[in-house]
């Protein structure tokens, strides 16, 4: 081959459903012992096959010593170590990781492994593929949504982690669900999701916490829950109109009013700290007057002081912006003011991890618009009649990982790469890495981070982020838009889609209770005709099904 390289197998072309295997790195102790009842294997086995998988990172079967060659040889037929496909992987110099994972349906989700120097390890998880919320500085907000992450794909991508961190006689510590979605929008799944991660891999329930823009019905659910998880909010703008113009689902949950009262609410009920997030550029949103009227809002609305922690992003951004860098000085006076004259405390950031391929979408748009420029080229090929390349299909080891033949995916990389010759699944890609906003340790609150240069992708993202309304915010060109997810996607704001979503919900509502009556038919002992047992096999699609639809009628 020469320098022009092609991916390893067809992109964009929906791919034969594997057979259907039971998947162990999400599966509950009590469902697997029903399982090994059914293989006629004793119920004990279960404790033993979990415990190689999740206490001792074991990734292949014939790693389980402990277990019979004919158990062994019923779980490499019937079942696996996880399901989620990774499709391409970034790993910076400081080991930080991020993930691009192709779900079933062929949606693309994301994930980071963040490790710190003590020894603390962080994974920042998706919760929806896509995101409906719209806001104008978000490459996942731009994308649309698409549907929501079952409990399952949202609890695999950290089991995944912890996993492979035991394998390494390491531990996952910390969870931020900060990824891909807006995670208050999916509250069951993510929900179910995270008390599993508490329960079964035991990451203590004060060391995961849930960010979201605003949506504050399920703020107050959050509230009540018996779960002490940690709570940040994307507050950015300390005035309606111009968070209303940044963030739409400002307005749809009430506006700054009905969320500053939930937030006060959430701390008197839950006495559990809030962090605010605020990005911060030189001379439009970092004076000491912009300082004030964030103190003020807090003020107004009673917050307590010593509840609340607002995590400032400073930009450093470089060429091509007419916004410069926030200074040293300027920051500091913006902290100032808000601890002197206010006595909330500040601590200015720069996002780690999270910040790979430009922020939260990135990597995903990448590999979209690969997979687009793929599917262009071989079309135009075959209404040439040209002869189109043979691909060789994934090769996929024992343990889930996989090769990239040759150099398919450098093109993914090509602001980040530059002297590779090959890149491989696991190859490191070099990027540069920043400090984080570490919302994992109080103690983390104590060292400043705030002189790197972010790239300027990132620069670009942020500095959207925080544009007063008089800017007049533009929405991308063509040129500038992200490829699409698979499939239909909606946002917060399309009521076209609300009202499908009203229509389908009523009908699936009608189906699943439908499907209900026949289950009870046959557990009293009617026997039903196909079409009726074909329609029971349907009743886990539907229920995904409603997941999604009733995203956009919260």
């Amino acid at each position: 081959m020469g320098n022009t390289l092609e991916p390893t197998r067809p992109l964009l072309k929906q791919q034969p459903h594997p057979p259907m295997k039971i998947n162990l790195l999400t599966i509950h102790q009590s469902e697997l012992e029903q399982l090994l009842t059914s293989w006629n294997q004793p119920r004990y086995r279960a404790k033993q096959i979990l415990t190689w998988i999740h206490s001792k990172g074991v990734t292949s079967f014939s790693s389980m010593t402990n277990l019979p060659k004919s158990l062994i040889d019923i779980l490499a037929e019937h079942a696996c170590i996880g399901t989620l496909q990774l499709e391409v992987e970034a790993q910076s110099k400081d080991g930080t990781k991020k993930r691009a994972y192709r779900l079933w349906d062929g949606q693309l989700i994301e994930s980071v492994l963040m490790p710190y120097e003590d020894g603390r390890q962080t994974a920042c998880i998706s919760s929806q593929a896509g995101c409906a919320m719209g806001c104008v500085f978000c490459a996942t907000g731009q994308m649309g949504f698409a549907r929501q992450l079952t409990a399952d794909e949202i609890f695999e991508q950290v089991a995944r982690f912890a996993m492979e961190l035991k394998g390494n006689n390491q531990r996952l510590s910390n969870v931020v669900m900060m990824g891909m979605g807006e995670p208050l929008a999916n509250y069951r799944n993510v929900m179910e999701a995270i008390r599993r991660m508490n329960d079964e891999l035991g990451i203590g329930a004060r060391k995961i916490t849930v960010s979201t823009v605003g949506v504050v019905p399920n703020i107050k659910k959050l509230m009540q829950e018996d779960i002490q998880v940690r709570l940040a909010v994307s507050l950015h703008c300390s005035s309606d109109k111009e968070r209303s113009e940044l963030l739409p689902a400002n307005k749809r949950y009430g506006g700054l009013d009905e969320l500053m009262n939930t937030i006060r609410e959430y701390i008197e009920t839950t006495n559990r700290r809030v962090t605010l997030e605020w990005a911060l550029i030189e001379n439009e949103n970092d004076t000491p007057e912009v300082a004030r009227q964030l103190g003020q809002l807090l003020s107004r609305f009673r917050i307590r002081k010593d509840m609340v922690h607002i995590n400032l992003i400073p930009l450093n951004p470089t060429g091509g912006y007419k916004g410069g860098p926030s200074g040293r000085k300027n920051v500091e006076k913006f902290v100032s003011v808000l601890e002197k004259e206010f006595g909330i405390k500040a601590t200015p950031r720069v996002r780690r991890g999270i910040d790979i391929d430009a922020g939260c979408g990135q990597l995903k748009a990448t590999v979209k618009r690969k997979e687009a420029e793929m599917a262009a080229k071989h079309a135009n090929a075959d209404a040439h009649a040209l002869d189109t390349p043979s691909f060789d299909e994934k090769e996929h080891v024992e343990d889930g990982s996989m090769d990239l033949k040759d150099n398919s995916m450098e093109t993914l990389y090509k602001d980040q790469i530059r002297k590779a010759n090959s890149l491989k699944h696991g190859s490191i890609v070099d990027f540069t890495m920043h400090d984080a906003v570490d919302l994992d340790t109080e103690e983390d609150f104590e060292d400043e981070a705030y002189e790197h240069d972010l790239d300027i992708q990132e620069a670009e993202r942020l500095i959207n982020l925080v544009k007063m309304a008089s800017h007049d915010l533009q929405a991308p060109t063509d040129s500038e838009c992200l490829p699409p997810v698979v499939g239909t996607t909606t946002s917060i704001l399309d009521e076209e889609a609300i009202i499908k979503s009203k229509k389908r919900r009523k009908k699936i509502l009608k189906n699943l209770k439908s499907i209900s009556k026949l289950k009870e038919m046959l557990e009293n002992g009617t026997k039903l005709n196909n079409e009726q047992l074909e329609k029971i096999s349907k009743e886990r699609e539907y229920q995904l099904e409603l997941e999604s639809v009733e995203h956009n009628l919260q």
